[in-house]
C-alpha cells in the first residue's frame, strides 16, 4: 500500500464469519470459549475483528462491543459515500460513528444466534438464553424443554446454565426475548429472500 500510495485512502480489515473447525485434523481453537463452526456457542460465534483505516480509524482501540459481519454492508456503503436500500427491511447496522471513535457504544446490543436456518437462542449483551445446542458442529441437536440462560461474564465457556431457583438473574429473558420478537416480527413482515432470485432483487408490497 505504501508503494502504491494508496494506504490513506485503504480500509484493511482482517476478521472470519465464524469460529474454528469442528472436524479431526482440521480442527481449530478458539481460545477460552466453548464450541466450533456449525454451533450457536461463543467459540463459533466470537471471531476476531481488526480494521486499519489511517488518520480515519482511531489506532489501538480495543473493544468488546457486539458488531455482526453483516454490519460491514451498511457501514463501508457510508465510509464510500453511498446508501443501502430504503424498500426493504435491512439486518445490517452502520457502525460508523462507533468505528471511527465518535461513539464508545456500537448500535447493536443483541444478535439471534442461527445454525443454518434454525433458530438456537439470542445473545443480548453478555448473556445467552439458548432453546437448543450441540458441542461440535458434528454432534447430535440437544433440545432445551426450557431455555437456558448464560451469563458469559461468569461463565464463559456457557458450562453452568442458570438454575430456575436463580430468579434474581433471569430478568433477561426480557430484553433477549425481545431481540427475538423484533427479530421474528420483521420476519413475517418481509420473508428473507429465497435462493436463486435473480438480480437485481425488488421485495414484494404487501
Amino acid at each position: 500500500m505504501d508503494r502504491l500510495k494508496v494506504r490513506d485512502d485503504t480500509i484493511f480489515i482482517f476478521t472470519a464469519d465464524n469460529g474454528p473447525e469442528m472436524t479431526p485434523g482440521h480442527h481449530g481453537w478458539s481460545g477460552p470459549w466453548r464450541g466450533s463452526y456449525f454451533t450457536g456457542l461463543e467459540g463459533s460465534l466470537r471471531v476476531p475483528c481488526l480494521i486499519c483505516w489511517p488518520n480515519k480509524i482511531p489506532a489501538g482501540v480495543v473493544s468488546n462491543e457486539i458488531v455482526h459481519e453483516m454490519d460491514l454492508f451498511a457501514t463501508f456503503a457510508r465510509f464510500a459515500g453511498g446508501r443501502i436500500p430504503d424498500d426493504r427491511i435491512m439486518d445490517s447496522i452502520d457502525q460508523s460513528a462507533f468505528l471511527l471513535g465518535q461513539k464508545k457504544k456500537s448500535g447493536r446490543d443483541g444478535i439471534v444466534v442461527y445454525v443454518g436456518k434454525d433458530i438456537y437462542g439470542v445473545k443480548w449483551q453478555n448473556w445467552k438464553m439458548m432453546f437448543k445446542e450441540l458441542n461440535r458442529g458434528t454432534d447430535a441437536v440437544l433440545e432445551y424443554p426450557l431455555p437456558r440462560f448464560y451469563n458469559l461474564l461468569t461463565d464463559p465457556k456457557e458450562e453452568y446454565p442458570l438454575l430456575p431457583d436463580t430468579l434474581g438473574n433471569l430478568w433477561v429473558r426480557w430484553p433477549a426475548g425481545q431481540v427475538l420478537t423484533d427479530h421474528l416480527v420483521s420476519l413475517k413482515k418481509e420473508p428473507p429472500v429465497p435462493a436463486g432470485i435473480p438480480d437485481p432483487y425488488v421485495p414484494s408490497k404487501n
